[in-house]
Order: C-alpha cells, then sequence, then structure tokens
C-alpha cells in the first residue's frame, strides 16, 4: 500500500511540475521570435498583406515576425508544413480560404485537413478581377465572352494555384458563361502580374490589389467581383450588373496548429483582432485594394466550417471530389 502511495506522490509531483511549466512557457508567451508562413512568393496579395500588418504584430506581441516564404502547389506546402509544426505558438502562418478548404477534398497528395489548424483571425476579402493583356480583341465582358464562345479552348486563362479559390472562380465563370478556357496555374500573384503584361497568357483571374496596380499598363479590367464598384477600379464594372450573379474573392487569415495551448490561442486571438480592427491597418489594406472584413478566433472558426459545406456542395457538383467526406 505504500509502495502504491509513493508511486501515486511521485505521478502527481511530475503531473505538477509539468503543469507549472506550462502555465510558465504560456505566461512569458512570446518569448522569441515567430516564424511567419506566407504561402505564396514576395509580392503577391499574401506578402503584401503581411507586410501592412507586420509593425503592428510586432508592437503588440513585443517580438519579430519572420516572414517564411513557401510558395508551392497553391499553397499546400505552407498549410502542410504548419500542420506539422509544433503548437507552441512559435509557428503562424497566413491562410486563404477556400484554398484550405478545396485542396484536401481535390488533390489526393495533399497531406492537411481543413481542421488541423487554429483559425486565429480573418483579416480580409479580395475580390477577383477578369484581366486581359493588351491588345486582345475584347474591351469589354461580353466581347470576350464572345470571342471565347467562337474559338473554344483556344484562350489561355491564368490564375493561382490549381483547386484553389482563383481556380474555383474560374471554373465558375466557364460554367455560368457558357465557354471554355485553357486554365494556367501559377505559383502566385507574383507571377500573374509578368503573365499578363508580358503577354504570355490571354486573360488572367488575379485579386484586385493586382488589378490596382496594373491600372495603366494596358491591360484592360474587364469585371470585379463585388456587388457593387469598388471604388479604388470606379470605372470597372461588376460581374453582377453585366448579368452573371457571381461574386469571386479570397478570404483571407490567421491560422496556427491545431491544438495549440488555450492561453496563448487567446492571447493571439485578442492581439490579432485588436490589430485588425485597427483603423489605420484597415486603411492600409483597404488603399492596397482589399476589403477588410475582421473576425475573432470564434468567428473565423465558424466561417471556415460553413464555407466548407458550400464549398462540397459546388465541388460534388463539378464532380471535382477526390476524398470522401
Amino acid at each position: 500500500m505504500k509502495s502504491k502511495c509513493f508511486v501515486g506522490t511521485i505521478l502527481a509531483a511530475v503531473f505538477g511540475f509539468s503543469a507549472a511549466v506550462a502555465q510558465a512557457q504560456t505566461a512569458t508567451y512570446p518569448a522569441k521570435e515567430i516564424s511567419y508562413i506566407i504561402a505564396f512568393n514576395p509580392g503577391g496579395e499574401s506578402d503584401i498583406e503581411f507586410r501592412a500588418m507586420q509593425p503592428f504584430f510586432e508592437k503588440a506581441l513585443g517580438v519579430r515576425f519572420v516572414p517564411d516564404y513557401k510558395p508551392a502547389a497553391g499553397g499546400a506546402l505552407a498549410w502542410q508544413t504548419l500542420a506539422g509544426t509544433a503548437a507552441d505558438g512559435y509557428t503562424l502562418a497566413g491562410f486563404n480560404s477556400p484554398h484550405v478548404i478545396t485542396q484536401p477534398l481535390t488533390m489526393k497528395d495533399v497531406k492537411f485537413q481543413t481542421e488541423d489548424f487554429t483559425y486565429l483571425s480573418m483579416i480580409e476579402n479580395t475580390p477577383s478581377t477578369l484581366v486581359v493583356k493588351k491588345g486582345f480583341p475584347a474591351a469589354t465582358l461580353k466581347e470576350f465572352i464572345d470571342y471565347a464562345k467562337k474559338n473554344p479552348g483556344k484562350v489561355t486563362i491564368a490564375a493561382v494555384g490549381k483547386f484553389s479559390g482563383p481556380h474555383l472562380n474560374v471554373l465558375q465563370f466557364m460554367k455560368v458563361a457558357g465557354i471554355k478556357l485553357t486554365y494556367i496555374p501559377l505559383q502566385g500573384t507574383g507571377q500573374v502580374k509578368p503573365q499578363i503584361m508580358g503577354g504570355h497568357v490571354d486573360a488572367a483571374f488575379t485579386n484586385s490589389p493586382a488589378a490596382v496596380e496594373m491600372t495603366g499598363t494596358g491591360v484592360t479590367v474587364l469585371a470585379v467581383g463585388t456587388e457593387e464598384r469598388m471604388k479604388q477600379l470606379p470605372g470597372v464594372p461588376t460581374f453582377a450588373e453585366l448579368g452573371y450573379k457571381i461574386y469571386p474573392r479570397i478570404d483571407r487569415g490567421i491560422i496556427g496548429p491545431k491544438n495549440l495551448p488555450k492561453d496563448i490561442a487567446q492571447k493571439l486571438d485578442k492581439a490579432f483582432y485588436a490589430i485588425v480592427t485597427n483603423k489605420e491597418v484597415q486603411a492600409k489594406l483597404s488603399e492596397a485594394g482589399f476589403v477588410p472584413n475582421p473576425m475573432t478566433m470564434a468567428q473565423a472558426t465558424q466561417y471556415i466550417k460553413e464555407q466548407k459545406e458550400l464549398v462540397i456542395k459546388l465541388l460534388d457538383e463539378e464532380k471535382l471530389m477526390q476524398t470522401k467526406q
């Protein structure tokens, strides 16, 4: 009996010590720099977004936020890397939706699931635009669709990733317009701009910040995926006003690995929500062409759950599901 009591005492001491260490770690978090994985190339929207917020992250949490670029497989490399890291709060990542939803459902070699993350914050959404290269024989959306109908499969259209948000936007557009385009997947918006500006592809589905940047370069923005015209692109009609009820966009936020310690997750939730609702940060994002859409950790988690249900329905209709639910 005494030996059992002794063992129990030792186990209690061990667990008590472990709990004390964990509490000490969370109380002093963060005690070193935080690695922030960016899923696309430098110069793309994910990078622009991070750079706008980086000084606010560092001021709020008192440590450096170091970007770690992992552009491959439409972001999948970055997110599966994060899913495999320690849940200690020292490795975080920006994420795109629906990418983190579609990729596990459509790509057999993806090594993460949508549920493998702690959804710490939503930051903004980015309306998508349809742009054409200089000299393309269409100056309006109607002319583009008419040309594509007369030349099925001839028109090349670039966007970021395979089975990513932009890829789904292209598929949705082709469906509602009744056209067939040849899709060219790229690794990031940083690649889309030189491809379309250099005339290497006929068209591109790219996000509004890139469209704003390319204004005056010779490319033509045919339509934007908002309910009303963007103040940054006042001369560009929406798909809806031209008769196509689609609103293509990309959502962005911040994630950590699954099972982050509760205290650390709550600390990050509080800090990030204060930053994404900061008027100066929102002004910087708006100026770059983003639409601020701040959410807390609880709101972001629920939002992704709801979006996954919608995406599964769309993928099933398009017969693109590769994994079973």
